[in-house]
């Protein structure tokens, strides 16, 4: 595989469990150096996608590339470049935090210096607690560490920041975004649309085993707005020191909670991003049998499969 082809490739995949069609056509690419970000509710088919794509599943039509291998032949130095995140139940509970992250990076011939990722990720705080002992949060920590842990050309995450707090949160954007500068293809699924717009140089919106939409945050949101022209309106707090911001969003939210309301505060990206989704979502629902849109059957064209743990 050249430097510019793409690192994942799924072309028409589909892929049923009985009666229950799980992929449905699905077509998506991943690029070398970019994030890709799959959206779409839990039963979209992420999961079954990135499953294809990791070998773990073989479709029941439809073609997968992975680096330019199909990974249902790839060899053991093949998956050795693949990257994959691990979620809670596939961590062994009965190891130490530091113990496993080294063991891991002791399979591969040139890994990230373990400490070093260590820090980052704050996993020394807790370098000696049994896996089955660590918070949610921590366990997603250590579970991204190991699948980078190898320098890998290709790497899927699921929800990688999920239960994390926010300067952990910001941590892991840095890294995978480091990642990508460095050439690493990254393969992402989450629900949190902050994420995606701080990271993604492109997405796939998955409905029903079909991507309904493709390209760069804009381009979605452009292209995909919602049906009743709706804009996000943001309110912007000036002379507020930067420091002061987590106390201040602390009492916006116990103040809406005394209204019996919910605040939810991200950028006017991210809320045009999930009202697209939402909206696709809704449509997608009520249309019964479709065919992709003009974006998505260029991504059907390029091929494009997915790898990793995904909802």
């Amino acid at each position: 595989m050249d430097d510019h082809s793409p690192a994942l490739v799924a072309s028409d995949l589909a892929l049923s469990y009985g009666p229950v069609r799980a992929l449905d056509g699905l077509s998506l690419t991943a690029a070398p150096g970019e994030v890709t970000a799959l959206l779409g509710p839990n039963g979209a088919g992420k999961t079954t996608a990135v499953s294809c794509a990791t070998g773990l599943l073989r479709p029941d039509s439809g073609t997968v590339r992975v680096l330019g291998t199909d990974p249902w032949r790839a060899s053991p130095e093949h998956r050795a470049r693949v990257g994959v995140m691990i979620q809670d139940g596939g961590l062994a509970s009965g190891a130490g935090a530091m113990q496993l992250l080294r063991y891991g990076a002791s399979l591969h011939a040139a890994p990230l210096d373990v400490d070093e990722v260590a820090e980052h990720l704050g996993i020394d705080e807790f370098a000696r607690t049994l896996v089955r002992r660590l918070s949610g949060g921590q366990r997603q920590r250590l579970a991204l560490a190991l699948a980078i842990i190898g320098r890998p050309d290709l790497v899927f995450l699921d929800e990688p920041t999920a239960g994390m707090d926010p300067s952990i949160r910001r941590r892991v954007r840095e890294l995978v975004r480091g990642l990508a500068r460095t050439g690493t293809a990254v393969v992402l699924t989450t629900h949190l649309m902050d994420d995606v717009v701080g990271l993604a140089d492109a997405v796939r919106v998955i409905s029903r085993g079909r991507v309904l939409a493709a390209g760069s945050v804009q381009e979605v949101i452009r292209e995909h707005r919602g049906a009743d022209g709706g804009v996000t309106l943001r309110a912007t707090a000036s002379g507020v020191a930067p420091e002061a911001v987590p106390a201040l969003e602390q009492e916006l939210r116990e103040t809406a909670a005394r209204h019996g309301a919910r605040l939810e505060i991200s950028s006017a990206a991210a809320a045009d991003l999930e009202a697209v989704l939402l909206d696709l979502m809704d449509r997608d629902r009520s249309d019964g049998p479709h065919e992709p849109d003009a974006e998505a059957r260029g991504a059907r064209t390029d091929d494009a499969p997915t790898a990793g743990a995904a909802r």
